[in-house]
């Protein structure tokens, strides 16, 4: 027996290396001929931008480098997508090559692609496009939001009348799938940058593939309609309400509509969580419905999102007296998407609602600089930038309008898609502050200063002395960058995922470059986000790789300290919580403990009209542990080892922190608690 082991044995081994060394082979020549194809579509590229191949468009090529980007993406693991896509991409560069686009011919069921701010290669999202699609012809729009544990391929298979078990979604992801149903209008599908929930970047990304969409089909304006299921549910009713008027029709399903009564956020809720709760909950958003249909479902039985979140908004509405439809589903459970999409049930949604385009009034309502407009007013700054903002415009006659606020400290009027007539009159808080000719320009702005006055605050109470709004027109001036929050440079630390970032570790120590690197590499990720599938992918480099260009064009994240980051080492005393060698210090005060860290918003010093993110820590670990803060943090946290010893989900919950909370109006920390 021993004589036949030592004889199998070599004979095995070589077996097995002679079998790995085939397939790294074919594996090779895969990677060989993907690089191939890349090449080819850099030079039909380089044929577009010179003009010599006119019939090919960006939007093609892109949707090609997003294919081959993905392929080697999961190379080594989806050896039968790979050949695929390869075949695709060979496809219809063999036709760009004849000075041919078969990409922008092709109907039903299919991928296109996009570069997003938000990764270092170009995303995917999912499309079907009618049979009958004419491009002379303006055609709508429906915009499907995927849940948990799905993407933007198999939810949209999911749409079109594929039977996919829940078990079998992630393995589905790169699986084809036809069209069994044959809606009249064109469907996309998001990824939304993977499961996280369509919020901050997310959001974002909605808009960015509608843009793309629209960029290479002729799309109606007026007839775009969003929906979604579950987290797509949640995404619906979020980006629905807080952009209300883009849509014609928002049709949420089993979503999340208050985060301060779901139970994965019903922890201790400190005072700034309450905030960023309420002001990131939908049901905050209500008020923007007024001009748009909404129409949303639940099932009395859904056990994950409690029906009480559907009930809670219906009860909202009915108390601001905007119209609404709510389906209460008693018997079902959380799947409930054959509401709208078995034998297309959506249809009469799509037939029946268009936007409005001009309406008499409109009521708007904002808690973030990145939904700030709703048809022809718009909120360009707050008093408070933690509070709500409110304006109820009416137009009350044919060359009248009457407007009112709360917490604005700057309007415009879009004086374009506003039904008023030359000569006009405008009344802000009962103040008459235009009177005359309509402007050349299309929109006019007004400004308030605050005056002392006396008014009672309730009615039967004393009259104190309260600041009351002066209303003007705006004369154009804007604070010094950086010197006080302003709109898009106001926080909280969520504000700067929705914008174009890089992380940048540090260098200084060499023994601590590890940890710091892969520390940015997690943040780049999203941070916490990045515990569920996410295409979040920003750029990571050393301090010493820092650039201007970089520096002026996107939010800079930085790790570390002033003894081993580079960057920090020279701005770090500037900062409204000082990074200093090995220590974090507030107001002036060197921050007790071990593993002592922050993360924190501010102005960059170096770009003053751009954030700056700074994860710091006076060790590598209390850096690499920020990973383990919740989602919602306000504009600052200062943490130590209990904070973060373990993931937190929403909130902190009962984990205790050393400080959190927003800095004043002026970048600077409040007084000490």
């Amino acid at each position: 027996m021993k004589e036949t082991r030592r004889w199998i044995w070599p004979l095995f081994m070589t077996s097995a290396l002679l079998l790995s060394g085939i397939a790294a082979q074919l594996f090779a020549t895969s990677a060989t001929a993907i690089d191939a194809l890349e090449a080819r579509r850099l030079a039909v590229l380089e044929e577009v931008r010179q003009g010599r191949n006119t019939a090919v468009s960006y939007g093609t090529l892109t949707t090609l480098e997003a294919y081959l980007a993905d392929a080697k993406h999961v190379f080594s693991r989806d050896a039968d997508y790979v050949k695929r896509t390869a075949a695709t991409v060979d496809e219809v560069l063999s036709a760009a090559e004849r000075h041919e686009d078969v990409l922008s011919q092709r109907r039903r069921f299919f991928w296109r692609g996009y570069n997003s701010r938000f990764s270092v290669r170009p995303l995917l999202y999912s499309i079907y496009v009618p049979d009958d699609y004419d491009p002379q012809t303006p055609i709508p729009l429906v915009v499907s939001l995927h849940g948990g544990s799905s993407n933007h391929n198999v939810w949209l298979a999911l749409n079109l009348g594929n039977n996919i078990a829940t078990q079998d979604y992630w393995a589905s992801f790169r699986k084809p799938f036809a069209a069994r149903a044959h809606p009249k209008y064109i469907v996309v599908s998001p990824d939304g940058l993977g499961q996280i929930r369509w919020r901050f970047s997310g959001e974002q990304d909605v808009f960015d593939v509608m843009e793309d969409v629209a960029a290479n089909y002729n799309i109606d304006p007026s007839r775009i309609h969003l929906t979604g299921l579950s987290n797509g549910g949640i995404g619906a009713y979020t980006v629905g309400l807080k952009h209300a008027w883009k849509f014609a029709s928002v049709l949420p399903m089993a979503g999340v509509t208050n985060w301060l009564t779901h139970h994965e956020a019903t922890a201790r809720h400190r005072p700034e969580e309450r905030v960023i709760l309420r002001n990131e909950s939908a049901i905050t958003w209500a008020e923007n419905a007024h001009n748009t249909h909404l129409a949303f479902f639940h099932g009395v039985r859904d056990s994950g999102f409690k029906v009480q979140q559907a009930r809670d908004l219906a009860d909202r509405l009915k108390a601001l007296d905007i119209r609404h439809a709510y389906s209460e589903m008693a018997g079902r459970g959380h799947d409930i998407m054959s509401v709208l999409w078995r034998d297309l049930k959506i249809d009469k949604y799509i037939r029946t609602h268009v936007r409005k385009e001009a309406p008499e009034r409109v009521r708007l309502v904002t808690a973030s600089d990145r939904a700030q407009r709703q048809f022809w007013l718009q909120v360009d700054e707050r008093v408070s930038h933690v509070d709500t903002a409110h304006l109820d415009g009416q137009r009350v006659d044919p060359h009248t309008l009457r407007i009112a606020t709360s917490n604005v400290a700057r309007f415009t009027v879009h004086l374009d898609t506003c039904p008023i007539q030359s000569p006009m009159r405008i009344y802000v808080d009962e103040q008459l502050v235009y009177e005359g000719d309509m402007p050349q320009s299309a929109s006019v702005v007004f400004n308030s200063r605050f005056v002392p006055t006396f008014a009672p605050l309730v009615p039967g109470a004393a009259t104190p002395l309260r600041p009351a709004p002066l209303w003007r027109q705006w004369d154009n001036v804007l604070p010094t960058p950086g010197t006080v929050k302003v709109s898009r440079l106001s926080g909280p630390l969520h504000d700067a995922q929705y914008e174009a970032q890089v992380h940048v570790y540090g260098t200084l120590a060499p023994d601590e470059t590890d940890d710091l690197m892969k520390a940015a590499y997690r943040g780049a990720r999203g941070w916490v986000m990045a515990q569920d599938y996410t295409d979040i992918r920003f750029p990571v480099i050393a301090d010493k790789d820092l650039s201007w260009d970089l520096i002026a064009n996107r939010v800079l994240v930085l790790y570390g300290n002033a003894a081993n980051n580079a960057v920090l080492k020279g701005i770090g005393e500037k900062l409204p919580i000082q990074v200093g060698n090995n220590e974090i210090r507030m107001r002036g005060k060197k921050v007790a403990g071990q593993h002592v860290g922050a993360r924190f918003i501010c102005p960059n010093p170096l770009m003053p009209n751009r954030y700056l993110v700074v994860v710091a820590g006076a060790t590598p670990k209390a850096v690499l542990d920020s990973i383990n803060l919740p989602i919602y943090l306000a504009d600052y946290i200062v943490y130590n080892a209990q904070t973060v010893q373990k993931k937190a989900f929403m909130v902190l919950g009962g984990r205790p922190e050393i400080e959190t909370g927003f800095f004043t109006q002026d970048w600077q920390l409040p007084a000490a608690p």
